[in-house]
């Protein structure tokens, strides 16, 4: 029996696991937006509405992914100017998954440059013209990702060049993954020495592993219960060194 080959290449997703959401749980957060556009009467009505879109979604993290407009349509009041704020506060008070850092200074160390994987909805532009970018950018940890992975396409991060092939794919039903199987396949790179991380069993764990890729479920944010595609689970990224250190 040949010896499983060595994980080569790393996916990473970003929501509810490169970072943590806990800025949409800080009610002050809406007082600060009331306040700079001069609508301090308003703060309450605000705060009492962004709990009643978690009680309609359940979650502040299906908020984020799913119905992030509604902020500026519901909660907000369509005031485009508030929401612009909201994102720079939002920027301002994103965490980072415990152990991030060192896992990935840890892995460029060992000569794997990491990529995000992310269902990005908006155009791709240049690098700090999304949110996700722009959190890397303000994190000081974007030189640690190789590219920006996305249905809208794919980007170098330290040239920004993009490759549209990726262009009207998806995660979840695995037509992103199927371009980087030929993607990397062109690199030399096999679905066996390929790992993905991330949260969701839909998005992030079961179309790779149909794929023949390897998967850690991170269940640091948000644990779904254990899912019979993942390979390994982590709650924060010291575990997943501890997994990967195995693996490459």
């Amino acid at each position: 029996m040949s010896p499983a080959k060595k994980i080569r290449w790393i996916g990473i997703d970003y929501g509810q696991c490169i970072m943590t959401p806990a800025s949409l749980r800080n009610p002050l957060m809406f007082g600060d937006i009331a306040k700079l556009r001069g609508k301090q009467e308003e703060a309450a009505r605000f705060i009492q509405r962004m709990r009643r879109l978690k009680e309609k979604y359940g979650t502040i993290s299906k908020i984020k992914e799913g119905h992030k407009d509604e902020i500026e349509s519901f909660v907000l009041d369509g005031d485009h100017e508030a929401m612009l704020i909201f994102g720079e506060k939002e920027q301002e008070l994103l965490g980072m998954a415990p152990g991030l850092l060192e896992f990935l200074k840890w892995v460029n160390e060992h000569g794997i440059r990491p990529s995000i994987v992310s269902e990005l909805k908006k155009t791709l532009g240049p690098v700090g013209s999304d949110m996700i970018t722009l959190y890397l950018n303000r994190k000081g940890i974007i030189d640690h990702f190789e590219y920006f992975i996305t249905p809208q396409g794919k980007m170098k991060l330290s040239t920004e060049e993009q490759d549209l092939r990726y262009k009207g794919t998806s995660k979840e039903n695995g037509t992103l993954y199927d371009e980087l199987v030929k993607d990397l396949g062109e690199q030399g790179i096999s679905p066996e020495e390929c790992l993905m991380i991330g949260d969701k069993w839909s998005t992030d764990i079961k179309p790779p592993k149909q794929r023949g890729w390897t998967t850690i479920q991170y269940t640091g944010h948000i644990d779904m219960g254990q899912c019979e595609e993942a390979d390994y689970y982590a709650k924060d990224f010291y575990e997943v060194q501890d997994i990967v250190a195995k693996l490459i």
